[in-house]
């Protein structure tokens, strides 16, 4: 008795699209954050901004990663390019557990010494 292995497959290129679509979005709502932050003195809003310019960042280094990841195999790479998504990946995790102790370390010298 057989099984299938069949999986069901999205359109790669239609889901760059959205992929790169996102970035561009995140970019130009940082854009406007930016602006509106200068405006109107908003610290709160420049930090959203920032956020948001992060997650363009990260989905960009998602985005170029599958590119790379669907290379097929060579004489040097007999297996591909897959490790570049898992790669992407544990850079994406690494900078965000950096961020997260940095200001938690931040968070708590602002606590222990206020000004």
């Amino acid at each position: 008795m057989g099984h299938d292995h069949a999986h069901s497959h999205v359109d790669e290129s239609q889901s760059n699209k959205q992929l790169a679509l996102a970035v561009a979005i995140n970019v130009l709502l940082t854009v406007a954050q930016v602006v509106g932050g200068i405006f109107s003195g908003s610290l709160s809003l420049m930090a959203d901004a920032l956020h948001n310019l992060s997650d363009a960042a990260a989905i960009f280094i998602a985005l170029v990663a599958r590119k790379i990841g669907n290379k097929p195999a060579d004489s040097t790479h007999h297996f591909g390019y897959k490790r570049a998504e898992i790669l992407a990946t544990l850079f994406n995790s690494s900078t965000l557990i950096l961020i997260g102790v940095y200001l938690i370390f931040e968070a708590m010298s602002s606590y222990l010494n206020p000004q």
